[in-house]
């Protein structure tokens, strides 16, 4: 078997394997935000720049950005929907907005810098208008199912878009990336326990877009300028820094929640 495939096959799974067991032992709701890391966009965008080169992958990323967005829409659409609605048809609606933002941006040209700026605007005010969550403890059943089908999902995006990344181009290829495939398994798996346990784990993973919103833009701009190495270890530095703030930023809020439960 080729080296790098045998890599593509083995990687993406193990880091979500990794972050899931990690997520599990802190709770659902960071758990989400631990989805903010570049699970799938990272490795994708890596072996982008090595199989179609840094141009290629720049564009890639750039484009990624406006995937955050579509991202989002899914998050905030699940969230409203699965207060009232089952668990299939706020992924079928979640997955609607995500497609549907991702057409409506595919045709606007901005720079890197500047889709950036829109990217974290639009997710400050996403997170203002959430709808209230509640706490959630999953079951040992769903923990063991949703892990599985994770490292499935993950190796499946790897090889598809890395594979079909000439036909789509690098515009189409980046938005993809950021397609929400774990997120829509764990708020699935969440919201049939309990729906508004995947209002907070929803909530939690869009705190966490963050993060592979400065990875994309930092990548965007680098690579046509720095090695793939230097290039990829400032993106992953800056998107570590953020993580850590957005972190901070969860664990307030998720103790003003609780003070505000308990009076």
């Amino acid at each position: 078997m080729d080296r790098v495939l045998l890599f593509k096959i083995v990687l993406a799974p193990l880091l979500v394997a990794a972050v899931t067991l990690a997520g599990r032992k802190w709770g659902p709701a960071v758990a989400g935000w631990l989805l903010g890391l570049p699970l799938t966009s990272g490795p994708v965008l890596l072996f982008l720049a090595l199989e179609q080169g840094p141009q290629f992958a720049s564009q890639a990323a750039r484009a990624g950005l406006l995937g955050l967005l579509a991202w989002a829409a899914f998050t905030v659409a699940y969230a409203y929907a699965c207060v009232k609605l089952s668990w299939w048809k706020s992924a079928l609606l979640g997955w609607l907005a995500y497609f549907v933002v991702a057409a409506l941006l595919l045709p606007i040209t901005l720079g890197a810098v500047a889709w950036f700026l829109v990217v974290c605007l639009a997710l400050a005010v996403i997170l203002l208008v959430f709808p209230p969550g509640a706490p959630h403890q999953e079951t040992v059943e769903e923990a063991k199912n949703e892990l599985w089908w994770r490292m499935g999902s993950a190796t499946v995006i790897l090889l598809v878009l890395t594979g079909l990344a000439r036909v789509l181009g690098p515009t189409a290829s980046g938005i993809l990336t950021m397609f929400p495939a774990y997120t829509t398994i764990l708020a699935v798996f969440t919201h049939r326990q309990q729906s508004l346990a995947a209002v907070t784990v929803l909530k939690g993973v869009t705190t966490g877009l963050f993060t592979p919103a400065v990875f994309c833009v930092t990548l965007a701009l680098t690579l046509p300028h720095l090695a793939w190495g230097m290039a990829f270890s400032l993106a992953l530095l800056g998107a570590l820094l953020v993580q850590a703030f957005s972190l901070l930023h969860l664990k307030r809020s998720g103790a003003k929640q609780s003070n505000a439960s308990s009076l």
